[in-house]
């Protein structure tokens, strides 16, 4: 996800999403393998530290979505905003409520405790990771200190809710279920004008999601002329009555966009599919139409 839309994933994740939970296992029950498992996914998930995050994921998710589009879809955190948000995610409390087997997976249900990240914006600079990893060393120490004072004083803001998800058992292991191919299938494309003065292509041209999960997309565009271009950019969604399910968290694209010649630039888009799309529906179609701005 990276930069400010940590705060977006903050805002969701007590709906549906199972990369913020941390399950601390105090007691030592017979489910205490995957609940070890589920605190190592979670821990990495929250902090955006993705690649070990993804070592975590069932294998049937991993043969949807490979480890590259994985971290462009969710955006990994480095430096600086990577050791502030790993602070945060050893906060996080979780009490275990009940789990339920269901063949070769289980399902975990959770009332958890969690780090409000919108309420360190002002702190933090709005979680703009470049900004964050930029500041001289004496800065990033001033941050982590007025946030180590406001867990001393239990003046850190937190969310509460409670979540469900699944675990499966691989050989001696537990792995986290998202069970995307059960989710909506995402295909990405563009439209340019006839004259082939633009280039554009989606770096990845699918992917499976499930519902409320923030998932970034990333377009490659080029100009091929020699003198510079201002498009616009129209998003078309089909099929169509399933637009109103699809918000669209941030887009570099929203606005008329300067292409310099022949100069090849990488725009992100980040959405998120609404948890109420009709049942049934599996497929749905993101369009970017290239137009010349006027």
């Amino acid at each position: 996800m990276g930069k400010k839309l940590f705060l977006a994933a903050a805002a969701v994740v007590l709906l549906s999403l199972p990369c913020a939970y941390l399950l601390q296992a105090e007691r030592q029950t017979p489910d205490r393998e995957p609940l070890r498992t589920l605190t190592a996914y979670i821990k990495a998930a929250y902090a955006h530290d993705l690649r070990k995050a993804y070592r975590y994921i069932a294998a049937e998710d991993r043969r949807l979505k490979s480890e590259a589009v994985y971290l462009r879809e969710k955006g990994p955190f480095s430096g600086f905003t990577l050791d502030v948000a790993r602070k945060l995610a050893e906060l996080i409390e979780a009490r275990l409520l009940h789990t339920s087997n269901q063949e070769s997976r289980m399902r975990v249900n959770l009332s958890v405790r969690l780090p409000d990240a919108s309420s360190l914006s002002s702190l933090l600079l709005d979680w703009d990771e470049e900004r964050l990893n930029a500041l001289p060393l004496r800065a990033q120490h001033k941050i982590l200190a007025a946030v180590d004072d406001l867990i001393r004083a239990g003046k850190l803001q937190m969310l509460e809710g409670e979540e469900e998800f699944a675990v499966v058992k691989e050989g001696n292991s537990w792995r986290v279920l998202f069970d995307w191919a059960a989710g909506l299938r995402i295909v990405l494309g563009a439209r340019v004008p006839t004259a082939e003065a633009i280039e554009a292509a989606p770096v990845v041209k699918e992917t499976n999601v499930q519902p409320n999960e923030l998932f970034t997309v990333t377009y490659r565009i080029k100009n091929r002329t020699g003198q510079p271009i201002i498009t616009r950019i129209i998003h078309r969604v089909e099929p169509e009555e399933l637009k109103r399910h699809l918000e669209i968290i941030q887009c570099g694209l929203l606005l008329p966009v300067k292409l310099p010649p022949q100069k090849e630039m990488e725009f992100t888009s980040t959405y998120m599919v609404r948890g109420d799309f009709p049942e049934g529906a599996k497929n749905l179609n993101i369009t970017y139409e290239f137009q010349a701005a006027r």
